[in-house]
Parts: structure tokens; sequence; C-alpha cells
């Protein structure tokens, strides 16, 4: 019973604040949304949104050895500290299957309400997310980097035109967005795909993409033959306000997130 009663404690908890909003829906923060945003470290990434009253944080690390860890905490903002505080926390432990590459999951190492133990995100001088873990002190000697909220694929099927994000991250060589890009692919006669490497700039709030392209022609038979022609091709990508993201240098194509996608 404890794991229920521990989950019913942290929703009566969360329920505090939402009472207090009940007419009206606590705003965000404005010093906390500088969270809100994907956060990577090598083998690492840590996911922080904002849902009505607090911040759910979803942070996950795989070693070297193939095993790893997921932890969740639902947070709130501490002005006087300038941090996210938890209020609940879990630790769930996994393997990655070597054969299938699968994520086999463990057992919990801990889930519960956090009564003595607390754990606080802040962001250093240098823009830096740094991680206080309460239970482990899994965060010491960590910073992670701000890489945005891009992952998945964007669309604008009036544009004709498709953008897919994959954060890499495995390594610290790897730091970076693989970046596809599909132009004009209907039943024309050609249609062009691009494939980049982008690394995302807090500063300004822009993803710059740079990569090669390949153009799909129609032949006689009607099949699509491909060539390169050995240029190199840059892209700019921003996110808005309303959430979709602007591709800036396909003269400002709005692209909407694929939850088809996501969901398939």
């Amino acid at each position: 019973m404890k794991k229920t009663i521990s989950i019913l404690l942290a929703i009566m908890m969360l329920g505090v604040f939402a009472c207090a909003a009940s007419a009206d829906e606590v705003p965000q923060p404005e010093a906390g949304k500088k969270f809100e945003s994907c956060w990577a470290v090598p083998g690492g990434l840590a996911e922080i949104f904002y849902e009505e009253e607090g911040y759910k944080i979803h942070l996950e690390i795989t070693k070297d050895d193939g095993t790893g860890s997921i932890w969740e905490y639902a947070c709130y903002y501490v002005a006087d500290k300038d941090c996210l505080s938890s209020v609940s926390s879990s630790r769930l432990d996994f393997k990655i299957n070597p054969d299938t590459g699968d994520k086999e999951l463990g057992d919990y190492a801990y889930e519960d309400l956090d009564v003595e133990k607390f754990t606080e995100f802040t962001i250093d001088q240098d823009g830096f997310l740094i991680w206080k873990d309460g239970h482990d002190d899994a965060g010491a000697g960590l910073k992670f980097i701000n890489i945005g909220i891009f992952e998945g694929v964007w669309k604008n099927e009036a544009a004709e035109t498709e953008a897919e994000f994959k954060w890499n991250g495995a390594t610290e060589d790897e730091m970076f967005y693989t970046v596809y890009i599909l132009r004009g692919k209907t039943d024309g006669e050609r249609y062009a795909s691009f494939l980049m490497n982008g690394t995302y700039d807090p500063a300004t709030g822009k993803l710059t993409a740079d990569g090669t392209c390949t153009l799909f022609t129609k032949n006689a038979s009607g099949e699509y033959e491909s060539s390169d022609d050995g240029e190199s091709y840059d892209a700019i990508f921003s996110k808005m306000e309303d959430g979709r993201v602007l591709f800036e240098t396909d003269n400002g194509i709005e692209l909407e997130y694929d939850t088809a996608e996501h969901n398939g």
C-alpha cells in the first residue's frame, strides 16, 4: 500500500495548488520559464515542462555499460533560491539488451513524496542546468546544456515541407541534432531531401543546421532516381510563441508538430 498512499499524498499536495487556481489556472512564474526546455549531457537528457501548477521533469541517463536510470520529478519554482524544488521523486532503473537494443525496465529504487530529501535544479551563470539530486547525488559533476525543444517531426502540408529532428548525444562528440528535411514530396516530378547536423544556441533561440541535399527525379518509367549536387546547404529554425517551429531559411514556413507521427 505504500506506493499507492505516497502517490495519493503527492496528488493531494499538488491539489493545494490546483485549489488555489480553481477559477483561474496558476500562471507560470516568469522567472521559471528559463527552465522549460530540453537539457543534455553525454548519454543523458532532461526534459522540463510546465503543467498547470508546477513543473514536470523527466530525466534519463544511460551509462557506457548499457545500464541506466529514469528519474521523474514534480517540482515548483522557488523565487528566493531561483530554483525548481521537488515535491515528489522517483527513480526507475533499466538495462539495454545488447542483442535487441531494447530497454528492459527493472525496479523502482524509490517512488515517493519528498519529505526530507529534496532535489533542486538551478541554472548557473554560464547557462548550464545543475541537478542537485537529494537522494543519491546522481547529478554531481554534471552540467546540462540547453538544446531547445525540437525533437520529433514537424510539417506544413500546404507548403509540402517536413522537418524531423533527432537528438544524438550518446557521447561528447555526438552533442547535436540530426535534421532531415523533405521539400516537395508529392506525386510530382521531383523532390529534395536534406540530411544535416544542427546545434541550438539558447542565446538566440535558433537551431542552425548544415548538410547536403539529394534530389529525386522521376525517370521515363515513373521511378525516382537520386542525384547529389555536391553543394553544402544551411537551414535555420526557431520556436514560435505558439509552439510551432519556424523554418526561417525557407521563406518563413511555419511547421506544426506531427502528433500522429509521435503517437505512431
